[in-house]
């Protein structure tokens, strides 16, 4: 942060990847990072209104090749693995519930997913013999919605 207020953005997109790769629960930042960044540095014109004849693609590239080779130097060594490094990151087959990032979401998710079951099933509209979702399953077996 103390480089963004710096106007040192290149800095500032270079420290958020590397807390990315640190900790991957800020990802819910990210998206909000990346449009301040995006009107910040990528938008020349520091006024309200942005147009593509003020966009600088080559400070988009610039702030792109920073956090690539970030993650690029953080995940690396880990080439052959990336399918087991992202299944560990992100556990869907294991349930959300139990994770740290967007318990609420996955909470609310997992409610409309039980009623619906429930809801499909007396309506007639799913197998009755189909087990009906677990609230709480998820914390180590694999969980089939």
């Amino acid at each position: 942060i103390a480089a963004l207020m710096e106007d040192n953005f290149l800095l500032g997109g270079f420290w958020f990847s590397v807390l990315l790769n640190l900790k991957h629960i800020y990802m819910y930042v990210a998206p909000a990072y990346f449009i301040y960044l995006l009107r910040s540095y990528c938008f020349t014109s520091r006024t309200k209104a942005c147009s593509l004849k003020n966009f600088s693609l080559v400070r988009l590239i610039s702030l792109g090749i920073i956090v690539i080779f970030t993650f690029f130097l953080s995940f690396g060594p880990f080439i052959s693995q990336i399918p087991q490094v992202l299944s560990r990151l992100f556990p869907f087959k294991r349930g959300l519930c139990h994770a740290y990032w967007a318990p609420n979401f996955w909470a609310i998710y997992n409610v409309a997913d039980k009623v619906l079951s429930v809801v499909a099933k007396r309506a007639g509209l799913m197998d009755p013999n189909v087990q009906v979702a677990s609230m709480t399953g998820g914390l180590v077996q694999d969980i089939h919605h």
